[in-house]
């Protein structure tokens, strides 16, 4: 589906980025980025939705060209 960057509120723990093993997670001031591929909507879905169950609040995703793309110059 796409290369995708979720990015949330505040610095999520080990224990809690490691609950979502098909992401990279980047610690920055007061926010965590998490980013990588991910196959459909659905893993998407599921990803959000565990954020929620989580009580991480969610601040924006947006879908960007994959890094390793051959189409990016």
């Amino acid at each position: 589906m796409g290369h995708y960057v979720i990015r949330v509120q505040g610095n999520l723990s080990r224990d809690l980025t490691d609950a979502f093993p098909s992401l990279t997670a980047d610690p920055e001031p007061a926010q965590t980025v998490l980013h990588g591929y991910l196959a459909d909507q659905a893993a998407l879905a599921g990803i959000l939705n565990h954020l929620d169950t989580l009580g991480v609040s969610i601040l924006e995703v947006l879908q960007v060209p994959s890094p390793h793309s051959p189409d990016r110059k």
